[in-house]
């Protein structure tokens, strides 16, 4: 008895595939540079001295601001739940 996955050619999209691992690879380049972006602008708070808006404060700002703007460009993409059936 085998425990392999069989996948029919019907299912089988290898174009599909790229786009999804694509699209997986700019997710984690955008978290990456919101991660960098939060650093450098607490690095710049603590240099001028603006002690009235702490890092994680900022953290939080930079990640309102992200998803306002991926919630205002959610119009240009398209939501498919056939992937999940």
């Amino acid at each position: 008895m085998s425990s392999e996955l069989q996948i029919s050619p019907a299912i089988h999209d290898p174009q599909g595939q790229e786009k999804q691992q694509q699209a997986a690879g700019v997710g984690i380049l955008l978290q990456i540079m919101m991660l960098v972006l939060s650093f450098v602008l607490g690095h710049v708070l603590r240099r001028h001295k603006f002690y009235y808006l702490p890092e994680a404060s900022a953290s939080l700002l930079i990640g309102l601001s992200s998803s306002y703007s991926s919630f205002a460009l959610r119009s240009s993409f398209s939501f498919s739940i056939d992937c999940f059936v």
